[in-house]
């Protein structure tokens, strides 16, 4: 006879804090590179241009432990990637159909070639990330070159300081416990990709339809969780997820109601992004604590304006919950096999016609 888990085994892994050998001056580096970029805005007077460069800082969290001429080559491409993301989904902001199509496409090439190359985490997410953030911004050709400009700024700040990270402080290769692959069919990632893609770009027209303002908030919570490596994980990651923005806005209500001036807005994101770095790989939900109030006052670093602080906080909610029932629904169709069987023979059947069609 099976006897069930009792319920704090089932959740247990809301409180699993789980082991890593990450190193404290990783977070450190991090925090640096977005950090430099809000600060160095802060003081030419462009918060938004140093909100715009933090956003190609995030380059460094894909830095990984292979030895310097592999890591720096990692880096450079995982950059160029970014702003490549970045700049194709900027060109098609100025219809929402359009734009919810770059996004998928992007999704759909992100996820296919970082699970061809088996391209370590964060993988596909920030090149999403990115190219759902570029395609909400208000249409304006002429300042397209310039915004792509500011996110290559802080991809290079980045790599630069990577760069010296790598020769000062990380120089010896760190020996690393391979992760367990499994070899997918042929046809099996081009499934995935066009599911992750079709989601992606779903979920900027249903921001859209319900008329939100910040729709790349209901993208990021939705890829958030589909990063999951199985349906359970998705599942654990949605809850993180919800129950992580829930605290996280109580925790951003404090930060705010004493109403601190831009320098320590930015001092906070520092030390916030320190802590999302620190957290993230041993306990997700503790990460999106973090995450949250980080969001919403990038907001406010970047605006010359004062935002109605219940506003961003309310609409930074409903999108996490649709987000993340979105990306669980993703997630359904992403593990479950029989889905996956059925149309990988479809696909492959369409391609063996494709290709008698052209004899």
């Amino acid at each position: 006879m099976k006897v069930q888990n009792p319920a704090h085994h089932r959740f247990q892994y809301l409180l699993e804090f789980k082991q890593t050998e990450r190193k404290w001056h990783f977070p450190f580096l991090a925090a640096l590179c977005i950090g430099s970029c809000l600060f160095i805005g802060y003081f030419l007077d462009k918060p938004n241009y140093g909100a715009l460069s933090s956003l190609g800082a995030l380059t460094i969290l894909y830095f990984t432990s292979a030895p310097i001429t592999q890591r720096m080559i990692h880096l450079a491409v995982c950059a160029f990637g970014i702003i490549l993301s970045f700049a194709v989904s900027s060109f098609f902001g100025f219809n929402i159909y359009f734009a919810a199509l770059s996004v998928g496409i992007v999704a759909f090439l992100a996820h296919f070639i970082t699970s061809y190359f088996k391209i370590p985490p964060p993988g596909n997410f920030f090149f999403i990330m990115m190219a759902s953030m570029a395609s909400t911004y208000k249409f304006d050709l002429e300042m397209i070159p310039t915004r792509v400009g500011l996110v290559a700024m802080g991809a290079i700040l980045s790599c630069s300081l990577a760069f010296i990270y790598s020769v000062f402080i990380a120089k010896s290769k760190v020996v690393m416990v391979p992760r367990r692959s499994f070899n997918k069919r042929r046809y099996t990632k081009f499934v995935e990709s066009a599911i992750i893609g079709f989601f992606m770009a779903l979920t900027l027209v249903v921001g859209h339809l319900l008329e939100f303002k910040n729709t790349y908030w209901i993208s990021i919570a939705t890829v958030a969780i589909i990063q999951g490596r199985n349906f359970e994980h998705v599942r654990q990651r949605n809850m993180h997820r919800i129950l992580g923005t829930f605290v996280g806005i109580g925790f951003t209500w404090l930060i705010l109601f004493f109403n601190p001036e831009k320098i320590f807005i930015i001092l906070i994101i520092t030390v916030l992004q320190f802590l999302i770095e620190f957290f993230v790989i041993r306990n997700y939900g503790l990460a999106v604590i973090f995450i949250t109030p980080l969001t919403i006052l990038l907001v406010e670093a970047a605006s010359e304006v004062h935002h109605d602080v219940e506003t961003l906080m309310y609409a930074r909610l409903l999108d996490t919950i649709i987000g993340s029932l979105l990306g669980l629904t993703a997630g359904f169709f992403l593990h479950h096999q029989k889905i996956i069987n059925s149309i990988e023979k479809n696909v492959r059947y369409s391609y063996f016609q494709f290709k008698k069609l052209k004899k």
